[in-house]
């Protein structure tokens, strides 16, 4: 079984910051993984969980705002995307078996990655990410530490885009910032919008959405 897990996107400004963000943020991921296998075994011998070979596992992605910078984590299939003078920039790369590089690193650390009807998939539990929290079958090859971007913010961008594969699945980068850009004036729906969306396009994955906008919604509803 596979979820999706969305951490809160921070943002500071005017903050002197100690550590380097990449390193806060590896480690950030990396303690959500030992934390999160750790309650599973603490699951299974309370014996709430009967099912002894059951490894669950889950995709992440998040944002760190220092200033004028964007650190974007990703672990898996999740996506985040700018919205750059009105196109699409994206932030994130899908960690999946179909990807070269990835299914390269996943074999390096010797597991199997095969393709199975309609795509690569790694190991005996035929997973198609290379990247999650869990999936502890499956370490170290399908790794918890995530690819990080760091991107300087400008003028021109209007909203980052947050979500899991539920949504990118059944609605391309473009449709999405289409769908914002005709939802602005009621900033809290736009994620409401799109999650109904991917759902009536017959999404059948798990469909989480984040949209933060990076400057006031008025200064966006004149320019679209």
């Amino acid at each position: 079984m596979h979820f999706s897990l969305f951490f809160s996107v921070l943002n500071f400004h005017g903050l002197v910051v100690l550590c380097s963000p990449i390193d806060a943020l590896a480690e950030a991921f990396v303690r959500s993984d030992t934390a999160f296998r750790e309650e599973l075994i603490a699951h299974q011998k309370s014996k709430r969980i009967i099912q002894k070979d059951w490894h669950p596992g889950c995709t992440a992605v998040t944002a760190l705002i220092v200033r004028n910078k964007l650190f974007v984590a990703n672990a898996g299939d999740c996506r985040a995307i700018l919205s750059r003078a009105g196109k699409p920039f994206p932030v994130t790369r899908d960690h999946v078996a179909s990807c070269p590089k990835e299914r390269e690193r996943v074999i390096k650390e010797g597991a199997e990655v095969r393709w199975q009807i309609d795509t690569w998939r790694v190991g005996a539990a035929a997973l198609q990410v290379t990247r999650s929290i869990g999936d502890d079958d499956l370490k170290p090859a399908v790794t918890a530490l995530p690819e990080i971007t760091e991107t300087d913010l400008t003028a021109d961008d209007e909203f980052l885009v947050m979500a899991s594969d539920g949504l990118w699945d059944v609605v391309g980068n473009e449709d999405v910032l289409s769908i914002i850009k005709d939802t602005v004036k009621e900033p809290g729906m736009c994620s409401k919008r799109l999650a109904t969306e991917a759902s009536a396009r017959g999404s059948t994955d798990n469909i989480t959405v984040i949209v933060v906008f990076l400057r006031p919604v008025s200064t966006a509803e004149r320019i679209y």
